[in-house]
Parts: C-alpha cells; sequence; structure tokens
C-alpha cells in the first residue's frame, strides 16, 4: 500500500498568516479553526497563525487557578481553553503560533504518523529546530514538549491524537513583553485534584529571529521532511462551517472556557495528556 509522501505529486498545504482571506486575530475563532482542521485532515497541513492577547488554557486545566480571571476580565483579555492536554500559555503581539496536521497515511519521512505523545513532540519539534537554526537561533528540545534556549523557554507544545491523525501545535515567542507573559500565565500556588493539569513557573525568552525568513524555512524544511509539495492555501467551505459550529457550541461558550473541563469530557472524548 503506497502511503502518503512516496509518490511524484503528493501534496500538503500551507495556512500562512498576513495572507488574504486568512482568519483574524480573534483567539475564540482560530481555536476552533483548530479543531475543525484536526477532524477534517486526511493529509497534511502547517499552519502558522497569530492571535490578539489572550490567554490559552490547556484542556484539563482551570482557568481560575491558571491565571488572573478577574484581570483578564477587567483589561478584556479573553481566556480560551483549546481541545489539546498541556498548561497555560500567552498569545498576542510577539508570539506566533504554528501548528503541523499530520493523517495517518502519512506514515514515511522525518515528519510522520505517531500515536505516542513524546514521539509527536520528537517529529514536530525538528522542522522547528531547523527553522531556528536557519534563522540564528541555538536552540533544543527539552522532552516532552518545551523548545528551550540558553534564555529560557521559547516554544511550548501540546497535542491530540487519534487514530486517524495527530495535531501538534506550539508557541514561539518572538519580540513578546516577558513580564506580562509571566503576570498572565503564572498559576496559583494552590494544590488540586491530579486529573487537574497545573501549569510549570518556567522562565521565559524571545527567540530574535526575521518572522517571515523563519516561516518560509519552516514550511521548506516540512516540504523535505514529509517528501510533499506544500502549497500555500486557506481553510476549506467544509473546515469554516465546521470552525463556525465549534465557536458557537463550545469555543465561544463561558462555561468551556472557564468552567470544569471534565463536564465537557463525553461531548469531546479523551485528549492524549502530556502534563
Amino acid at each position: 500500500m503506497t502511503t502518503l509522501g512516496e509518490r511524484d505529486g503528493d501534496t500538503g498545504r500551507a495556512i500562512l498568516p498576513r495572507t488574504a482571506g486568512t482568519p483574524e486575530r480573534e483567539p475564540a475563532a482560530n481555536l476552533a479553526l483548530e479543531e475543525a482542521l484536526f477532524l477534517k485532515n486526511e493529509g497534511f497541513v502547517v499552519r502558522v497563525w497569530e492571535n490578539a492577547e489572550s490567554v490559552i488554557i490547556g484542556r484539563a486545566q482551570l482557568a481560575g487557578f491558571e491565571t488572573d480571571v478577574g484581570y483578564c476580565r477587567a483589561h478584556e483579555i479573553p481566556i480560551v481553553r483549546r481541545f489539546t492536554a498541556g498548561g497555560t500559555v500567552y498569545n498576542g503581539p510577539g508570539n506566533l503560533n504554528w501548528s503541523l496536521f499530520v493523517a495517518k497515511g502519512l506514515a514515511s519521512g522525518q515528519v510522520r504518523y505517531e500515536s505516542s505523545p513524546h514521539a509527536i513532540f520528537r517529529r514536530a519539534s525538528g522542522p522547528v529546530l531547523s527553522a531556528l537554526a536557519a534563522s540564528g537561533v541555538e536552540a533544543w528540545l527539552d522532552p516532552p514538549n518545551r523548545i528551550l534556549t540558553e534564555e529560557g523557554k521559547i516554544s511550548g507544545m501540546a497535542a491530540y491524537v487519534s487514530r486517524r491523525g495527530f495535531l501538534c501545535h506550539g508557541t514561539l515567542l518572538v519580540g513578546a513583553d516577558l513580564p506580562r507573559v509571566k503576570a498572565l500565565t503564572t498559576p496559583s500556588p494552590e494544590a488540586l485534584e491530579r486529573r487537574y493539569t497545573r501549569s510549570r513557573d518556567v522562565r521565559t525568552a524571545n527567540a530574535p529571529l526575521d518572522v517571515d525568513l523563519f516561516i518560509h524555512t519552516f514550511v521548506r524544511t516540512l516540504a523535505d521532511e514529509t517528501r510533499l509539495a506544500i502549497e500555500t492555501g486557506l481553510p476549506d467551505e467544509q473546515e469554516r462551517a465546521l470552525a463556525d459550529e465549534l465557536l458557537a457550541t463550545r469555543y465561544g461558550d463561558e462555561a468551556w472556557n472557564l468552567g470544569d473541563p471534565f463536564a465537557w469530557i463525553e461531548k469531546v472524548g479523551k485528549a492524549a495528556v502530556v502534563r
């Protein structure tokens, strides 16, 4: 059986920021689109995207223990829960998000389907590290899911895996206000039941780089490592329609974003958890 990437002419899709027709920087809509792209993916998609200032919490977290909900409300900073596991991250000015959607049919090359979260993070971080190196940034994977430089953490990753494929996405701090990042993402020291994922208070840093050069190198590296011709594209009508539905039924709902995540498990299934 021939797998994706083994035939000439096999293609992937790149959804890039600052391109006409790409989604705006609305956090809830962007997180809804992430899930829609995952659910509809049958091949390979790389997405690079930006959000307005926001706090993005992990699927199994309680917002009130991971950020200052009162401050965020007073300053109109959205708090949005993603459907992948892991800890709380900053989105906003000075941060770039990247996402890899890999279907099970992509079974060869350096970037390919894996079912283990730790293996997914190793695969997904490779092209990010290559693009960083080409941009003059020395960085490395700190297992399972952080990318570090000598100055601190520049990227945190999260993943969701199913029998049909996986999504691995991450942040990349390139020029953020680091004291503000810390203020918005410092968790409460109060203990919780073990089932709730807790964030770690870690030192963050920016990766000083040319964003356009990084994106170009990142996509080119992915083309090499997947053996696919990656073409720039947009979310299709079905993906947009599903994203709109998810926004209306979940990502725009305060109960999803600020409530108890385990009230939703039956509706959205279990995620691959990496603490």
